[in-house]
This record gives structure tokens, C-alpha cells and sequence, in this order.
């Protein structure tokens, strides 16, 4: 997989965080996991069918398309189908619609855990589904105004079911922000109401915010390359304060940077939260586990002539044998800007790495400036 140029700070956060722990380690950096090659079949899920439940409407289309399961084929020809049986499926109900599908842009690990899975999505177009209102039961009934404040709940806005997820995820950001720890959201939807050209949706928001948690303990190990070292100034919270949303992610952030700046291609960083609903408190421990220093096996470079490509392999700086250094590709977009070989160029780059002998291959590949065309993920029938 290629990934294209962007504004990258991965090299300065590692070196700011050097900086913080007055840290002088010899080593180099590396690079993320590469995403998979994109899937030849995905689930399904639905945007805004609001006349059906999901279990509702996959029940109906497994009627309709012999053999569906919960996976399609990422092909043109399958989501077609999948298109014309829900437009044969509304119009049953009396309603012309145009039906569009939206790939997944990720398949990473990187995401939230309460988000949907990376799926085909197919949502309707026209008529537009709109939320109309959203009517709440808060427990305690306190903190109804700390939610009803926020001012994204999307009233009067197309809706759909990423709008649930959220929606559910946003309260309980603004609930964990102030230590409510087990909150438990439920939304469901009225039947749709038709209003002139369009469909008016309302919800139903019901909260339990449960108890106010406070922390207990801190601890943090820093990994072989911090050993002993004292991190607690990058905790943002003590003991007997109100967690937030995401405890400990900077230090965490910071880390994985500072790790993947030597070399751990395969860093984890274990961020675990122990609740203690007895004494209503919450403990949190993080870890390191760095796993191997990978180096470079092999350089391919494309679309240059060998006078380009002698001058890139210098200019990077980075020989077979050495460890990867994934700064020395972020410095090399900085580079070529200057060197009148490569002017008008840019490049993707597709480090793939051999996890049996911890050695990666990179290969750039090189283009003219506005010189490609990206095809949108997004198709409508």
C-alpha cells in the first residue's frame, strides 16, 4: 500500500520527548504497521434505513439476493445488487430513493473501539432522513443540562446510524470527562414521519451516568530504554483527581513515537484501567512491550531515470543493513524539494516488513506534482 505525503511531526515529538527526559540514546526510527492490502469482501451495514432494524432489513435482503451472507464482494457488481434490492425494498414502501455506498477509508487497529467496523455502508440519498428531536432520560437527572448543552447532537440534520455511534460515544466522553466511568447510553428511533420532500426521525436518549470515579493509583513503566526513569510529569492527573476521557494517552502517544524513533517497528503500549466500584475508584497502569529493532532489507525506487535515482539513494541516507529510519523518508520529502533533479516530484512510500527477520523493504515511488487522480470511494446508482 502507498501512503501519500503528509504534514508528518512524528520525528519532533520523539525528539521533544528526548528532550523532556534529558535522554542521549543512540539509535534510529521506524516506521508504523502498513495497512493491508484493501479486502476482496467486507461487511454491510446501513446509514439511515430508519424503517427497519438492521437484524430487520438483513433478514429481508438475504431473501431477496441468493447466498448473501454478512460479507459482500468489494466488486461493482455486488454492491450494485445490494443497491438495486434496497431501492426494490422502499419502493415496496412507496418510496422512489437513490440508494449510495461509502467504502471504509481505515482497517487499522488505530480507531475506537466502540466505533462500527470498517464496512460497505449503504445510506439513502433522497429523500433526506432528518432528526427532528431528541427526547432524554438522564440518571441522575443533574446531568441532563451538562448533556443537553453540548451542541452536537445534530437536530434538524441528516440522520444516520454513525450519527448513533456519535452520539452515544460523544456522551460518554463528556460523562468520562467527568469521571463517570460506567455510564450506559441507549438510543433507539420513533417511526419516520413524512414532512413535504422528506422524512423526519426522532430519538430517544436514555443515560445512566452510574458513580463518580477518582483515581487511586498511577504507575507507569517507561520500557528497557526508559528504565527507572520517572514519567509522572507527563501523567496530566494525581492521585484523587477526575479521570478523563482518555487517561495517560499523551504519555502513550509519546512513547509509542519515542520507540518508534529506535527502531520498534512493533511497539505496544498497554494502557490498563482497574475500576473499583467497592470504593468507587480507578487505577491505571501503562507498559511497554517494545518488541524487535527492524532494519532495512532493500530500497526499490520507481518512475526515475537513474540519474534521479542515484541521487535519491543518496540524499536518503539510509544503506541496506542499517536500522529503518523512518525519518530519513519524512526528511527526504524536504529534500527533494530543494535538488533540481527532482523538482516538480513527489513521492508514496510502501515500507513492507518481514516479521520473521525483522528486516523491511521500502519502496518509493515517485510522481509529478498533480500528476495523479484519486478515485472517490463513494458511488451512486
Amino acid at each position: 500500500m502507498r501512503i501519500r505525503s503528509k504534514t508528518i511531526c512524528r520525528f519532533f515529538v520523539a525528539a521533544l520527548f528526548l528532550l523532556l527526559l534529558g535522554l542521549a540514546v543512540e539509535g534510529t526510527a521506524q516506521t508504523t504497521k502498513p495497512a493491508p492490502n484493501y479486502p476482496t469482501h467486507l461487511p454491510y451495514s446501513f446509514g439511515n434505513f430508519v424503517w427497519w432494524s438492521d437484524d430487520e432489513l438483513r433478514a429481508l435482503l438475504k431473501k431477496r439476493i441468493p447466498g448473501l451472507g454478512d460479507e459482500i464482494e468489494t466488486t461493482s457488481v455486488a454492491v450494485g445488487r445490494m443497491r438495486d434490492a434496497l431501492k426494490a425494498l422502499l419502493k415496496e414502501k412507496g418510496i422512489s430513493a437513490d440508494i449510495y455506498s461509502e467504502e471504509p477509508s481505515y482497517f487499522g487497529s488505530a480507531r475506537d473501539p466502540e466505533a462500527p467496523a470498517p464496512s460497505i455502508q449503504f445510506s439513502i440519498l433522497n429523500p433526506q432522513i432528518l432528526l427532528n428531536k431528541i427526547a432524554w432520560k438522564v440518571e441522575p437527572e443533574n446531568l441532563a443540562a451538562l448533556l443537553q448543552a453540548d451542541a452536537h447532537w445534530g437536530e434538524e440534520k441528516p440522520d444516520s446510524a454513525f450519527g448513533d455511534w456519535f452520539r452515544r460515544s460523544r456522551i460518554k466522553e463528556v460523562l468520562h470527562q467527568n469521571g463517570y466511568l460506567d455510564a450506559r447510553v441507549q438510543i433507539s428511533r420513533q417511526p419516520p414521519v413524512r414532512d413535504g420532500n422528506h422524512y423526519q426521525v426522532s430519538l430517544a436518549v436514555s443515560v445512566i451516568a452510574g458513580p463518580q470515579y477518582h483515581v487511586s493509583t498511577i504507575t507507569a513503566d517507561g520500557g528497557p530504554l526508559l528504565t527507572g526513569r520517572d514519567l509522572s510529569r507527563f501523567y496530566g492527573m494525581k492521585e484523587g483527581d477526575v479521570p478523563g476521557r482518555y487517561p495517560l494517552a499523551d504519555l502513550e502517544s509519546k512513547l509509542r513515537e519515542f520507540y518508534l524513533h529506535y527502531g520498534y517497528a512493533d511497539v505496544e503500549i498497554k494502557n490498563q484501567a482497574v475500576l473499583d466500584r467497592v470504593h468507587v475508584t480507578v487505577s491505571y497502569h501503562l507498559d511497554v512491550i517494545p518488541g524487535p529493532v527492524y532494519h532495512l532489507r532493500r530500497i526499490t525506487v520507481e518512475n526515475l531515470d537513474a540519474k534521479q535515482e542515484s541521487k535519491v539513494r543518496e540524499m536518503i541516507g539510509m544503506k541496506p543493513g542499517e536500522i529503518y529510519l523512518d525519518e530519513a523518508v519524512m526528511n527526504l520529502y524536504h529534500k527533494i524539494a530543494d535538488e533540481p533533479l527532482l523538482k516538480g516530484y513527489s513521492f508514496g512510500f510502501g515500507p513492507k516488513r518481514d516479521n520473521t527477520a525483522n528486516v523491511i523493504d521500502l519502496t518509493l515511488s515517485f510522481h509529478k506534482e498533480g500528476g495523479e487522480s484519486g478515485e472517490s470511494s463513494v458511488t451512486i446508482k
